[in-house]
C-alpha cells in the first residue's frame, strides 16, 4: 500500500536529524527505548497542508509548528497510538514535491518512535509529485492504478483508506467506478472486523465541493453491516453525525487553520473498542472550549 509509512530505526532517525541540520522535534529524548504503541488507540489528522519551507506563514499560522506540536503531544501521551492516518490535503496548495519531503520529515519522530503513518490524498495534492518525493522503498504494490488506496488491519478494525483526488485545486472530490468495486471487493474480503472508511472529501449529495459521488458510495457501504464509520475532512470543520444506516460520519478539524476563528484545529484521538470508538478532541489551543471533548460511539449492529 503506496501510503503507508512504516517505522525506522533509531539509528535512522539519528543519522537523518544530522542530516537535515536542526534536528527534528520529539517528545522524548533520542536516545531513550521507545514505549510500546497501544494497538487500540490512533490518532486521526487531516488538512495539515504542510509546505516545502517549514517557516511558511499563511493565514496567520504556521502549518508545519502545528503538526510538530500534533506530533509532540501525542507520542508524549499517557498511551502512543498504534497508527497515525491523515485524510488528506496533505501539502500546502498544489501538491508540490518541495512539501512532501518536508513533511517526510516532519513524520519521522512519529516512525523512529515506531508509530506508522497512514497518509490520503486531498484536492490540494498531486500524486506523481507525492510518490516522486517519497523513497522508492515506503511504496509497496499500488492495488488501484493511478490511485493510492489501501487496508490497514487493526486488532478491533479494519482502514479502508480511499483516494478522493480527482483535480488538484478542484475543490470536488471523485473516487470513480474503478475504485467503488475495488472498495466493494475489499470489504467482502474483510467482513471479520468492522470497517472504518477514510478519505478527504465530506459526503453530501447537495454541496458542490463534496464528494461527487457520495450517493455510489453510500450504495457500497450502507448494506456492509461490517462498516461502522466514515472518516473524512475538508471542510475544515469538526463535526459527528449518524447516516440513516447508522453509519457515524466523522468530519475531522483540520490540523491547519479553521474555516471560522470559533471553530477548533487539532487532531482527534480514537481508541478503538469491542463495539464502539471513542473520540477525544485534541485542540491546537487547549484553552478551547472544544479541548478534550470526548464522544463514545456505538457501532451499528450487524
Amino acid at each position: 500500500m503506496p501510503v503507508h509509512l512504516p517505522p525506522v530505526t533509531r539509528r535512522e532517525f539519528l543519522r537523518r536529524s544530522l542530516l537535515a541540520g536542526a534536528g527534528f522535534l520529539t517528545a522524548t529524548a533520542p536516545w531513550a527505548a521507545p514505549r510500546a504503541p497501544d494497538p487500540h488507540t490512533w490518532a486521526l489528522m487531516a488538512d495539515i497542508h504542510i509546505a516545502a519551507k517549514r517557516t511558511e506563514l499563511r493565514r496567520g499560522i504556521v502549518m508545519a509548528w502545528h503538526l510538530e506540536q500534533a506530533i509532540s503531544e501525542l507520542l508524549a501521551g499517557p498511551r502512543v497510538p498504534a497508527g497515525v492516518i491523515v485524510a488528506g490535503d496533505l501539502a500546502l496548495n498544489r501538491g508540490e514535491r518541495g512539501d512532501y519531503a518536508t513533511l517526510l520529515e516532519l513524520l519521522q519522530p512519529l516512525r523512529a518512535e515506531q508509530v506508522s503513518a497512514h497518509l490520503a490524498m486531498g484536492n490540494h495534492d498531486h500524486r506523481e509529485n507525492f510518490l516522486t518525493a517519497f523513497p522508492e522503498t515506503l511504496v509497496r504494490e499500488r492495488p488501484l492504478t493511478p490511485h493510492l488506496v489501501g487496508i490497514v488491519r487493526a486488532l478491533r478494525a479494519n482502514w479502508f483508506i480511499l483516494d478522493s483526488l480527482e483535480q488538484t485545486l478542484a475543490t470536488p472530490g471523485l473516487l470513480g467506478a474503478a475504485q467503488l468495486a475495488w472498495l466493494e471487493r475489499a470489504l467482502d474480503a474483510h467482513q471479520n472486523r468492522p470497517a472504518l472508511v477514510v478519505l478527504h472529501h465530506h459526503l453530501s449529495t447537495k454541496q458542490g465541493g463534496a464528494l461527487k459521488d457520495t450517493q455510489a458510495l453510500l450504495e457500497v457501504l450502507r448494506p456492509r453491516r461490517q462498516v461502522k464509520a466514515c472518516i473524512f475532512g475538508h471542510t475544515h470543520v469538526w463535526g459527528i453525525k449518524e447516516d440513516e444506516s447508522g453509519i457515524h460520519l466523522i468530519n475531522l478539524p483540520p490540523v491547519s487553520y479553521v474555516s471560522h476563528p470559533s471553530h477548533p484545529n487539532g487532531w482527534v484521538q480514537a481508541e478503538l473498542e469491542r463495539r464502539g470508538m471513542k473520540l477525544q478532541l485534541r485542540c491546537v489551543d487547549p484553552e478551547h472550549p472544544a479541548h478534550q471533548q470526548t464522544v463514545s460511539l456505538r457501532w451499528r449492529k450487524g
